[in-house]
């Protein structure tokens, strides 16, 4: 690794992957690993033209630029751009930056250990901010619904008439706060009230910019493009007589993905039909750029936000059954031990034979239901013993499956939650993942060596100190995890490890929070959690931008498409991983924001928790039926005087000696919630 590093120093200039190659005569397999690890341990810098150079070591160490992620006690960490761990802001440094700005920083030592001093803010991220009106003896002012903005906002008298207390208002910043300086700025719409039903999902679209509807004009555009559309469907492979599913949710309404699996001689034969979007799609059309702005649909407990208009998502695009669908197919043959052979991809069309729910299938496959159709029984169980056996092989590849899962609510006709429980996950859910996993990986290394340039889903190797902290919290809770390599294999056996244990609710999302951010990128440095060398994602263009544009790479180079993409990949794949961001972010608040509002009506009922850390504070739990957390103060504990003690980490009653610690299950009442940040405090029984 130090000959191709001194290699690329002394030539004074960017190199290419090739004349790296020529001039050291490395294995080229070897010499993409070793230059993945380079870039990964920012040595070498993958620029966009698709050199490699060396970073100016001047530069880098006089400052570094980055995200900041604030606390609501007012210091942050810095996200260094290009990776690298978290840089600590103290307070007193910050310089006036807010939560997501991005900024420069110079690095400092305080008492042994590095720090940044924000030096310039380079963006702003927060022009607009969602909050609650206080009326103060005539003075008006906002108190924002977020724990990231730790400011009130004090508004113009001219932009406050008509608003009263509890409004929930969208305020334009006029003025940043700094330091002891409040946020100043104008109401620009009124949201409604605190009390009205369906606010939280008002504040939440409006808090991340999400339009539930589209733009008339790109409305108007796909209708007057579809008719000539689907009028010329262009030579494809012809797969309507093969026996071909949707798995689904049972409320799910787009269908990207359908599959048809064959048993052969010598193995196996897995379909993976994808609807063909970039058929309907075209580069730079009105429906194109609004897809681009927007890089993904948002799912929210009552709707969903999709990302193309629906007479594409839920008609013409969707796998629906019974009607012929233009898909881009992959083919992949298997041995008997599915091990990949051979990979095929077509532009095709198919019809799909019936739309199952994984509920049912489960079902069939657990013979609790019967299937009539004996072609579709057969496909089932065939999927189940080809994705048993994909399973297998991924696991033994290191493959980490960290299987948690999700929220679901029952609501009323009102969106008011009546019930939260997790959702049930079964062999169904697992067996489309797997297949789509295979599908995405042979598509990625299909690319990675028929393109020049490419989009991978990439995600880095884990921070070792994070892991470390880690192995801490989970020998907290009894559970003995020595992680010595960073390696998938290593982290995959701390996470069966939890996984087993009864704490893995608690530890398995914990394991997964010291894990790097998965990203886009056309600098392909592998997928650590997948175990893979090459891969992307291909298999939701209804959903996801970044597998539209893998559409098209395709479709240029195979099918001689032609598609002129004016936006430059890179820049294309950093707004699809900030619009992913964006995505998650709303999905994960109004998800805090109904379990809240369910909460504020359950206060007089007790519920079952587990601490997860104690501290000076007093305890954190988690509430398993509600899978959310919770603080339990030190003050909120009564019947004596309750203090932490930091060397045996619990938290002990002067008098009666009554021990609280990491791992104990608890029985806990709600105290009090406070709805502007959506934090729920709690006190035992």
């Amino acid at each position: 690794m130090s000959r191709i590093l001194k290699t690329i120093k002394s030539a004074g200039k960017p190199l290419t992957f090739k004349q790296i190659l020529s001039m050291t005569q490395e294995d080229p397999k070897q010499l993409k690993q070793e230059l993945k690890e380079l870039t990964r341990k920012r040595k070498v810098r993958a620029n966009r033209n698709g050199t490699y150079s060396v970073p100016s070591e001047k530069a880098e160490s006089k400052t570094l630029t980055g995200k900041m992620d604030l606390h609501p006690d007012g210091y942050g960490f810095m996200s260094v751009d290009g990776g690298g761990r978290d840089l600590f802001i103290p307070r007193n440094k910050m310089g006036g930056a807010l939560h997501g700005d991005r900024v420069r920083v110079s690095v400092e030592t305080f008492r042994g250990k590095p720090e940044g001093k924000v030096l310039e803010i380079t963006e702003r991220s927060v022009q607009q901010i969602i909050g609650r009106a206080e009326n103060l003896a005539g003075i008006l002012r906002v108190v924002p619904m977020t724990k990231k903005f730790n400011s009130y906002i004090y508004v113009s008298a001219a932009s406050a008439k008509g608003i009263e207390n509890d409004d929930i208002v969208m305020v334009e910043l006029t003025s940043y706060p700094d330091g002891q300086k409040a946020g100043r700025g104008i109401i620009k719409k009124r949201l409604g009230k605190l009390t009205d039903p369906r606010i939280e999902d008002l504040i939440v679209l409006n808090r991340y910019n999400i339009e539930r509807e589209y733009p008339q004009a790109v409305e108007e555009y796909v209708k007057s493009i579809a008719p000539k559309l689907l009028k010329e469907a262009g030579k494809r492979t012809d797969f309507r007589d093969l026996t071909t599913v949707t798995i689904d949710g049972e409320t799910a309404r787009d269908f990207d993905d359908a599959i048809s699996v064959n048993v052969t001689d010598t193995g196996y034969e897995l379909y993976v039909h994808i609807a063909d979007v970039s058929h309907f799609v075209h580069p730079d059309t009105p429906v194109d750029k609004e897809a681009f702005s927007r890089g993904t649909s948002f799912y929210f407990p009552e709707f969903a936000v999709p990302m193309l208009p629906e007479m594409l998502s839920n008609n013409l695009c969707s796998l629906r059954p019974d009607e012929e669908k233009f898909t881009l197919s992959a083919k992949i043959t298997y041995d008997e031990k599915a091990q990949r052979k051979r990979t095929d991809l077509y532009r095709s069309i198919i019809k799909s034979n019936r739309r199952l729910t994984y509920t049912y299938v489960q079902a069939v496959l657990d013979e609790t239901e019967k299937e009539q159709d004996k072609e579709i029984l057969r496909l089932l169980k065939d999927s189940e013993r080809l994705a048993l056996l994909i399973m297998k092989r991924r696991k033994k590849e290191g493959m980490l499956d960290f299987d948690f899962p999700e929220t679901e609510f029952d609501l009323d006709e009102n969106g008011e939650v009546t019930a939260v429980r997790p959702s049930e996950r079964h062999l169904s859910h697992r067996i489309i993942e797997h297949f789509m996993i295979e599908a995405n990986e042979v598509v990625s290394e299909f690319l990675e060596k028929h393109v020049q340039k490419s989009v991978y889903r990439i995600h880095d190797k884990p921070d070792p100190l994070k892991l470390n902290d880690f192995s801490q919290l989970a020998e907290s809770f009894g559970i003995a995890v020595t992680i010595k390599d960073v390696t998938p294999k290593e982290v995959a056996r701390a996470s069966e490890a939890v996984g087993k244990s009864p704490y893995g609710d608690i530890l398995g999302p914990a394991l997964v929070r010291t894990m790097a951010k998965a990203e886009y990128n056309t600098n392909n440095i592998g997928h650590f959690g997948l175990a893979s060398e090459s891969y992307t994602h291909f298999t939701s263009p209804i959903r996801r931008y970044p597998d539209l544009m893998v559409h098209r790479l395709i479709c240029n180079r195979l099918f001689n498409a032609h598609y002129e993409v004016t936006t430059d990949l890179d820049t294309a794949c950093q707004k699809s991983t900030e619009n992913e961001q964006r995505a998650e972010n709303a999905e994960r608040d109004i998800e805090r924001f109904k379990k809240v509002k369910y909460l504020m009506k359950h206060m007089d009922e007790p519920f079952a928790a587990i601490i997860t850390s104690v501290g000076p504070f007093g305890l954190s739990i988690y509430l398993p039926t509600l899978m959310m957390k919770g603080t339990i103060t030190l003050e909120a504990i009564q019947g004596d005087v309750y203090q932490y003690i930091k060397k045996a980490q619990l938290v002990k009653g002067k008098r009666t000696g009554v021990m609280y610690r990491a791992a104990d299950p608890i029985e806990v009442m709600a105290e009090r919630i406070d709805y502007d940040i959506q934090e729920a405090y709690f006190y035992p029984l």
